[in-house]
């Protein structure tokens, strides 16, 4: 008995012993191993942060025009930790309040409030010691209501906060893009990296993302002391606000001015024709820079709607297809098949891959059959034997066609083994990505279209994917389609994806040398990309928005200089030659778009190619590529509107009123001398803007080194074509008016 004592005791006085030692070890571990950490927890839990949003940059054009700034607006303000002291948390202060906004006592409590997941607006989701807006823009009287009776309104305060204002409304807005309230998972991930704070307006779109950490600068911020009790007890360090820097474009708001209204002109013609089409979209580059001199797409829509917040009931009506999704830019976020405007790059095979001669004559059948299918010239033109140069003045279909379907069989046709794939040329792909479709142009915005390019390999993965789909489409067909001839069609298609959607198809093959089918998609950016390269003699250029960052000062932060992204496998004797084709597709007899540009003065010479692409269901897609001044090459205009007709009649006719608006041709010129500003903006000492000193130093403008367009030699001469050097362009007599069209308006 006494044994078994002795043990409980002995055991007891073990347990007493190592809750001593454990407690002892964890009192160590807190105060002296962690001791730094929870000294720094507790300081924290007695600091709160006000924070003082910074004065966000400006985006300016190339002029200096502000096509962002901020404004001032009144606010009116109430600090919870102050009106929360007050006999029933401020009931009477509020009240007195209310009426001086012209709201209810309790919709000014709604807006006080604290947002939690139970409490949904209006209330605050910010921090509670930051002071709460509860009106914006209020009139003067209503701020020296509460200024000069301070007593009266103990916590409300009036004074004045930056807005993002828009004082061209709608322009360049899908360029410019908008704010929106920072997200919690931006906080989690960027909070320290960048500043961001609850009350944080973020870019969400366009520039404003793009550049947002330049642009939105710094913000101030007040560390407050406070009790137990959440009471502010003293001001313990103050950090000023930091001005966001500028933002100035290439980007020129005449210009931007000029496109937009020549794509509504346009798409208000086809409306009065009873037409469909609702969108469209250009594109304006400097073709020796890459820079984007103007870039549009209809519908728009105007930036501050998303100012303080956008509704739930206009964001669906900015992206509801019924309305053309107006937050959709189509000019680098959409893509179709561009048509004939993409032989350029089948030329550029023809010649370079292919050994076509360009002193040859090659036939242009009214029609060309490969295997069960028929191809077609643009209304069954048959112009007989002609030269490339006339190929590409009349967009013959069918020479291009054969080009296409050669290749094709040289790499072997159907045979879709992996080493049938292995040994193949893919001569019309790999050409069209070096021209630099099917892929991202590099522009400085978020959201832009890779489009398509689809080789034999691609072609062999997109099946695998798709299989399935296809296979249950040919069993269960098209339901939802209403007209039944239409759905069988469709389901049949589906039928032959299932069984042999893998196989890199002859007549595909061929339709993409002509700018059309399932293997070719590209924006109306990357086509604008691929005429400035042949522009300005092989260079492949990223197209940018951004000039250069400048601080609120005037100091230049950044410059954005010309960036080249590659060069294009075609000598400069055979570019010289397409340029010239591409002058006659405007301005010889039987060019597809001679009767646009006849009465164009001859010193603005245009190269151009019209495009004409089909869409299954829909009218066609119209399509204008060109560049400007031929001889000296400025400017690359590239014009698409889905659903209209013919290249030459509605997208042609957009591209022409844009060069009116920049060389003064029957009105004031954008550009004065046709170039662009080389200097930047200047910063005045009270922070205003003013335009670049010197207009003279235009012809200057940053350019990249890239071959010089004639070379100083020759181009060859082709029937039909200008011959000689293309700088003789520029003295050529005035053109008149042809109605000869052999290809028809493509």
């Amino acid at each position: 008995m006494t044994d078994r004592l002795g043990l409980r005791v002995v055991v007891l006085r073990v347990l007493v012993v190592s809750l001593l030692i454990a407690l002892g070890g964890r009192l160590w571990y807190l105060q002296i191993l962690s001791g730094d950490h929870y000294r720094k927890v507790a300081e924290s839990n007695r600091v709160r942060e006000v924070v003082t949003p910074a004065t966000r940059g400006m985006v300016l054009d190339d002029d200096g025009r502000a096509l962002v700034r901020n404004r001032t607006s009144l606010v009116i303000s109430v600090d919870r930790s102050v009106v929360d002291r007050q006999p029933h948390a401020g009931r009477a202060v509020l009240s007195r309040l209310a009426p001086v906004l012209g709201m209810s006592l309790g919709e000014l409590q709604q807006r006080i409030r604290f947002c939690t997941a139970t409490v949904k607006p209006p209330c605050w989701n910010g921090s509670p010691y930051q002071p709460i807006p509860v009106a914006t823009d209020v009139t003067d009287e209503q701020a020296l209501s509460v200024i000069e009776h301070a007593d009266t309104f103990p916590g409300v305060s009036a004074d004045l906060q930056a807005v993002s204002q828009y004082p061209y409304g709608e322009l360049a807005s899908h360029e410019l893009g908008y704010l929106a309230p920072v997200t919690q998972d931006e906080i989690d991930k960027y909070g320290k990296q960048r500043g961001y704070h609850q009350n944080s307006l973020v870019g969400a779109a366009g520039l404003e993302d793009t550049y947002d950490s330049y642009l939105r600068g710094a913000d101030g911020v007040k560390k407050l002391e406070v009790d137990r009790f959440g009471r502010v007890v003293n001001v313990a360090a103050t950090t000023p606000p930091t001005s966001g820097d500028n933002l100035v474009l290439n980007l020129d708001a005449k210009v931007q001015k000029a496109t937009e209204q020549a794509l509504a002109n346009q798409l208000s013609v086809l409306r009065s024709q009873g037409k469909s089409a609702a969108t469209a979209s250009a594109v304006v580059l400097n073709a020796r820079t890459g820079g984007v001199v103007a870039m549009a797409s209809l519908p728009n829509y105007d930036p501050s709607v998303f100012t303080g917040g956008i509704s739930e009931k206009d964001y669906r009506a900015l992206t509801d297809p019924a309305n053309g999704i107006p937050l959709l830019s189509r000019a680098y976020q959409g893509a179709g098949a561009p048509g004939s405007t993409f032989k350029i790059v089948s030329f550029s095979t023809a010649v370079t891959k292919m050994h076509a001669d360009l002193n040859g004559t090659y036939g242009c059948p009214s029609t060309l059959q490969i295997g069960g299918q028929t191809f077609h010239n643009f209304e069954g033109e048959a112009p007989g034997d002609v030269s490339l140069h006339e190929a590409i003045v009349v967009s013959c279909d069918t020479i291009f066609d054969t080009f296409a379907y050669d290749a094709w069989l040289a790499d072997g046709g159907l045979r879709q083994g992996t080493a049938a794939r292995a040994k193949a040329n893919e001569y019309f792909t790999t050409m069209a990505k070096a021209f630099g479709f099917g892929r991202q142009t590099g522009l400085d915005l978020p959201g832009e279209t890779s489009g398509s390019v689809v080789d034999r390999a691609d072609a062999t993965k997109i099946w695998d994917q798709l299989k399935g789909s296809y296979c249950r489409r040919a069993k269960n067909g098209y339901p939802e389609v209403k007209d039944p001839a239409t759905a069988e069609r469709y389901r049949e298609y589906a039928q032959e994806a299932c069984t042999s959607g893998y196989l890199y198809n002859g007549g595909a093959a061929t339709m993409f040398g002509i700018g059309q089918g399932q293997y070719l998609s590209v924006s109306p950016l990357q086509l604008a990309v691929a005429y400035a390269a042949v522009a300005n003699g092989g260079t492949v250029l990223k197209p940018q928005l951004a000039k250069a960052i400048v601080s609120a000062d005037g100091k230049v932060v950044k410059t954005l200089k010309p960036v080249v992204t590659g060069h294009l496998p075609v000598s400069p004797q055979t570019l010289g030659y397409l340029r010239d084709a591409l002058h006659g597709v405007a301005s010889e007899p039987g060019g597809t778009a001679t009767g646009v540009f006849s009465d164009f003065p001859p010193t603005v010479p245009v190269a151009g190619k019209t495009g004409t692409a089909e869409v299954e269901g829909k009218s066609d897609t119209s399509w204008f590529a060109s560049f400007a001044p031929v001889n000296n090459p400025q400017y690359v205009i590239v014009a698409s509107i889905p659903d209209a007709g013919q290249g030459a009649t509605f997208a042609a006719p957009v591209v022409k009123e844009i060069y009116q608006s920049i060389y003064g041709i029957g009105q004031s010129a954008a550009f004065p001398g046709g170039t662009p500003p080389a200097a930047l903006p200047r910063t005045n000492p009270d922070g205003s803007i003013s335009p670049p000193a010197s207009i003279a130093a235009r012809a200057t403008a940053g350019r990249v080194a890239v071959p010089a367009t004639s070379g100083g030699a020759p181009v060859p001469a082709s029937s039909g074509g200008t011959g000689g050097p293309v700088s003789a362009l520029a003295a050529e007599p005035p053109l008149r008016a042809v109605t000869t069209r052999l290809g028809g308006p493509r």
